[in-house]
C-alpha cells in the first residue's frame, strides 16, 4: 500500500510578510477613514438640521438693550407683512377693475404696493425698522407704566374679524357747528366783505397752489394703524369692517348676522391661511397690542400738544418781477385800490377778482417764505415784495386769529409729534445693533404672481 504524500508547507518569506503587513494597514487606513467620512457626512447633517431648527431661528437679526429679534420673528412678520401688502394690492386692482376711471388712483397704488414687493431687501429693512420702533415703543410703555389687557386685546381682535357680540356700532355723523365770524373795525376798513372767509384747504388751493406740505407727511396709514390691522385681517377673512368715520359720530347698535360660531371659524381659516409663514393668532395678538400700546403712548407723548393755532387772514397781489412788484407798492402807496390793482396786475388767476383774497390760513398752508412774511405783518400792514418760487408778491394782511384744530388735523398733529419723538429716541440710544446680515434672512415669500404684474403694467401703458 502506497503512502500518503504529506502536504508541503510554504514557508512565508520576509517578502510576503511585508507585503501582508501593509495589505492590512491599508484596510485599517480605508476603515477609519471610511468611519471619519462618514461621521464627518453626519455630523454635517445633523450640524444642518440644528442649524436650521435651533441655531438659525434664534439668531438675533436686530437687538435693541437687552431684547432682541429672532431670525423666526423677523421672517413670519415679513411674510405676513407680504402677504398682507399683496392682499391690499389685489383689492385696489379689483376696485380699478369696478370703478375705472371714477375709481381715482386705484390702479397707482395697486402697482406702488406691487412694486414693494419687488424689491425684498427694502421690504424687509422696512419692516425690521417698524420691529425695532415696537421694541422701543414697549420699552416706553412699561417704563410709564402704561399697559394693555387681555381685555382691550379680545376686544380688538373682534372688532379685526368684525365681530360685534352686541350688535353693531353705526356711526352717524353729527354736524359741526362752526362759530360766525365778528369783523373787526380796521378789518371792515380794509376789505369790502362779500363772503365770509373760510380756513379751507380749498380755499388754498385755488390761490396758486401757494401751498407747502407740512414738515412731516404722515399718511392715513399712520394715523389709525390698529383699523389696518383690522381691515386686512377682515379682508383675509372675507369679514366685512364698518369703516369709521373721522368726524365724532352718533353711535348706535344694529343686530349683527355674525356669530360666536363664525367667529371661532374665522381665527381657525386664519391660523390655516399662514401657517405656512409659521404666523397664527397669537401673533396678530402682539401685533395688536403693540398697536394699542402706541396709541395709549402718543397720547402720553403729545399730552402738551396744543389744540389751537394762529391763523391769518390775507390778500396778495402776485406778479412775475421785483420791478413790477415795487410798481404795484408804490401804486398802493399813492391810495390806489388794492382790489382794482389784484385784478390789474395778479397773475393768480384764483383770486385777482377777488382782490387776492386767500381767506384764513395756518402757518403750514403756505410756502415757508410766504408764512413768514404773513404771520410777521401787523393788522392792515403791506408787506415788500416777497419772493417764492412762484413769482414776487405783495401782502396785505387783513386779520390774525387763534382757531380751534379740528379733529382729524389733530389726529395728524399727534401722529407727526410722536413719529418725531420715536426718531429722537432712535438715535439717542447707542444699544440698538443690527446684524450685518441681517439681509440673508429676508424672504421673498409670498411672491407677486407673474401675471398679476404684467395686467398691472400693461393697463398703465
Amino acid at each position: 500500500m502506497a503512502n500518503k504524500r504529506q502536504p508541503i508547507k510554504k514557508t512565508k518569506t520576509k517578502k510576503h510578510l511585508a507585503r501582508e503587513h501593509r495589505e492590512a494597514k491599508q484596510t485599517r487606513i480605508l476603515v477609519i477613514v471610511s468611519i471619519v467620512v462618514g461621521v464627518i457626512i453626519l455630523g454635517l447633517v445633523a450640524y444642518g438640521i440644528i442649524d436650521q431648527t435651533i441655531i438659525r431661528p434664534r439668531t438675533a437679526v436686530a437687538t435693541v438693550g437687552d431684547a432682541k429679534i429672532t431670525v423666526r420673528e423677523f421672517e413670519s412678520y415679513v411674510q405676513y407683512s407680504r402677504a398682507q401688502t399683496l392682499n391690499q394690492s389685489f383689492q385696489y386692482f379689483t376696485f380699478h377693475q369696478q370703478f375705472g376711471e371714477f375709481g381715482g388712483n386705484f390702479l397707482q397704488t395697486a402697482q406702488s404696493l406691487a412694486t414693494q414687493l419687488t424689491q425684498p431687501t427694502t421690504f424687509g429693512r422696512d419692516v425690521l425698522d417698524e420691529m425695532i420702533d415696537n421694541l422701543i415703543i414697549r420699552e416706553e410703555a412699561a417704563k410709564r407704566g402704561i399697559t394693555v389687557s387681555q381685555a382691550e386685546i379680545d376686544e380688538a381682535v373682534k372688532t379685526a374679524f368684525g365681530f360685534f357680540p352686541n350688535g353693531t356700532p353705526t356711526p352717524t355723523l353729527t354736524a359741526t357747528i362752526q362759530p360766525t365770524p365778528t369783523y373787526s373795525e380796521t378789518q371792515l376798513a380794509i376789505i369790502t366783505l362779500t363772503s365770509t372767509p373760510t380756513a379751507t384747504a380749498e380755499a388754498v388751493d385755488n390761490t396758486l397752489d401757494v401751498e407747502s406740505t407740512p414738515t412731516e407727511e404722515v399718511d392715513d396709514a399712520d394715523l389709525d394703524e390698529v383699523t389696518i390691522v383690522e381691515e386686512e385681517v377682515a379682508s383675509e377673512s372675507e369679514v366685512e369692517i364698518t369703516p369709521t368715520p373721522e368726524a365724532s359720530p352718533t353711535i348706535t347698535l344694529t343686530p349683527t348676522p355674525y356669530t360666536t360660531e363664525i367667529f371661532a371659524q374665522n381665527i381657525k381659516d386664519f391660523n390655516t391661511n399662514y401657517a405656512p409663514f409659521n404666523f397664527d393668532i397669537d401673533q396678530l395678538r402682539e401685533i395688536i397690542e403693540i398697536q394699542l400700546l402706541r396709541e395709549k403712548l402718543v397720547d402720553e407723548v403729545t399730552q402738551d400738544l396744543p389744540r389751537t393755532k394762529d391763523e391769518v387772514w390775507a390778500r396778495h397781489i402776485l406778479v412775475e418781477t421785483n420791478e413790477v412788484a415795487l410798481e404795484v407798492l408804490s401804486l398802493l402807496e399813492e391810495g390806489e385800490d388794492f382790489d382794482s390793482l389784484a385784478a390789474r396786475f395778479s397773475t393768480d388767476e384764483s383770486n385777482r377778482e377777488q382782490g387776492g383774497n386767500l381767506g384764513w390760513f395756518d402757518e403750514n398752508m403756505m410756502v415757508p417764505e410766504f408764512s413768514e412774511a404773513a404771520f410777521s405783518l401787523a393788522e392792515g400792514e403791506i408787506s415788500e415784495p416777497v419772493q417764492t418760487t412762484f413769482g414776487f408778491h405783495i401782502i396785505q394782511v387783513i386779520g390774525k386769529r387763534v382757531s380751534q384744530v379740528q379733529p382729524a388735523e389733530f389726529a395728524q398733529r399727534q401722529q407727526t409729534a410722536f413719529v418725531e419723538w420715536l426718531s429722537e429716541q432712535r438715535n439717542s440710544r447707542d444699544d440698538i445693533e443690527i446684524n450685518p446680515n441681517w439681509d440673508r434672512y429676508v424672504p421673498t415669500t409670498p411672491e407677486v404672481p407673474q401675471q398679476f404684474l404684467t395686467e398691472l403694467y400693461q393697463l398703465s401703458q
